[in-house]
């Protein structure tokens, strides 16, 4: 027998909330009340959302009986203080990337994740819910490639600015290419199977510090231009290519090894083996939204489509679904989190100092082991 979903509480007003409400409802999920720091965007989403409840007051949403699972789509400032306290009573928490702002913060929710091991405490990395990058894992584990020897992923899309200053323009504030696009990449590679970065190097630049209503006193310190090299455990080498100051979406990722490569190029997938004299379709991409999901179209098609797997995994977790063995649906939890703010970090540190870091994952205070306990679903 199925069992009942929670109720939804939702936290932000960005655009993925206008795309992951209506997929939620469009799943069974009942949402019951949306927060903003401002009145008018939580009315106003309220409003176009159809959502009963809007506030901003962040207890008036935790703190309901019927709302189980939190959903936090907020400026990273937020992300500790709301998972922490919704977990430490009980609910059950998705939170958007990076997962706070610092090291310091991701350990304050792996540890609130951890006082309640029967909740869902889950990073809303959506990318990795994607068929083509499920494909290429199984291909990968099974050889496709042989040895692998190189990652090389490009992004190229519009700015990631608003149309007035706001966290987006700062870094220390968890805007920049890095803390937001950066941050899945990092995400994908350990979801690939590729092992943890070990040492980083990286440039980080801020091409356009003004915009036509950004300028003056308060200027852009966020990137806009990330050129990064993660050498792993394993011995791959990666390299990432992010300009967010060009028109549309587009992200490459090209996996070369002994016996061959794979490309993944947007939601599709191609490969070659060595001896083979052209490349062959893996998977190709030619899925359709729906209506209602495709209610905004603020967001790239690869991250949309990522929300709404995403959404799926919740609703089967939460009916009691069994997963099959092959199923794409692997959650990264808190302590994924952790890890990658513990990257982009030592990325920052490397752009400061123009060297190469050694990543540090610190689980305890005053642990500088680096190592990083990664937990199973349960």
């Amino acid at each position: 027998m199925a069992l009942a979903l929670p109720g939804v509480g939702v936290f932000g007003t960005c655009p993925a909330v206008y795309t992951l409400v209506p997929v939620l409802r469009d799943k069974g999920f009942l949402v019951q009340a949306i927060w903003s720091g401002r009145k008018q965007d939580a009315e106003a989403a309220a409003s176009k959302l159809c959502i009963p409840f809007f506030t901003t007051q962040i207890d008036d949403v935790v703190l309901r009986k019927d709302v189980d699972l939190i959903i936090i789509f907020t400026p990273p400032s937020l992300h500790s203080q709301i998972s922490v306290k919704a977990l430490r009573i009980g609910k059950h928490v998705v939170c958007d990337r990076p997962g706070g702002l610092n090291q310091t913060e991701s350990l304050r929710m792996v540890r609130a994740a951890a006082y309640y091991p029967t909740l869902l405490a889950m990073m809303a990395f959506s990318l990795r819910f994607l068929p083509n990058m499920s494909l290429m894992k199984k291909l990968i584990k099974e050889n496709y490639v042989g040895q692998i020897t190189l990652c090389d992923i490009r992004i190229v899309c519009e700015s990631m600015l608003e149309r007035k200053y706001s966290w987006l323009c700062d870094s220390a504030m968890g805007g920049g290419a890095l803390s937001l696009l950066g941050s899945n990449v990092i995400d994908l590679l350990h979801y690939l199977g590729f092992g943890k970065a070990v040492r980083v190097h990286a440039n980080l630049r801020t091409l356009i510090p003004t915009t036509d209503n950004i300028g003056g006193i308060r200027q852009v310190s966020s990137d806009d231009l990330a050129v990064l090299q993660l050498q792993l455990a394993g011995g791959t080498l990666v390299t990432v290519f992010i300009n967010s100051d060009m028109a549309g979406f587009s992200q490459d990722i090209v996996v070369c090894g002994t016996d061959g490569y794979l490309v993944a190029q947007g939601g599709d997938l191609k490969g070659r083996k060595t001896r083979e004299l052209r490349d062959e379709v893996l998977y190709l991409d030619v899925e359709d939204f729906n209506s209602s999901e495709s209610f905004s179209s603020a967001l790239p098609r690869i991250h949309m489509k990522g929300l709404m797997r995403m959404v799926s995994f919740l609703r089967d977790r939460f009916s009691g679904v069994e997963p099959q063995t092959d199923s794409i649906y692997e959650p990264a939890l808190f302590d994924q989190g952790l890890y990658i703010q513990s990257v982009i970090e030592a990325m920052r540190k490397s752009s400061e100092t123009r060297q190469w870091v050694k990543v540090v994952t610190s689980q305890e205070e005053g642990s500088d082991s680096g190592e990083t306990s990664w937990s199973s679903y349960a």
